[in-house]
């Protein structure tokens, strides 16, 4: 069994819909072992002030055999840094 999982990237988005409110560059989510939240933490090339605040919003972000996608439970936005709490992965 993994004692921490991590994954990273350079580009993603958070949409709302199949607006982009957030453009992200690097990224980086992280599994909490005790309590199996995950946690996403990244640099926001662009912010949509109102769009990043409509419900419901997810992560998605291109991998090698397509996307990952997560929905989001909580949006922290300051300045370009951004923090999410994530669901569960999408399948």
């Amino acid at each position: 069994m993994f004692s921490k999982l991590s994954l990273r990237g350079t580009g993603g988005a958070i949409l709302w819909g199949h607006r982009e409110a957030v453009l992200l560059g690097p990224w980086t989510i992280t599994q909490d072992k005790k309590s199996k939240a995950w946690t996403l933490k990244a640099s926001a090339a662009r912010v949509d002030a109102f769009q990043a605040r409509q419900r419901p919003l997810w992560f998605s972000a291109p991998r090698p055999k397509g996307f990952w996608m997560w929905g989001i439970d909580k949006l922290e936005v300051a300045g370009l840094a951004i923090v999410a709490h994530l669901g569960p992965p999408e399948r």
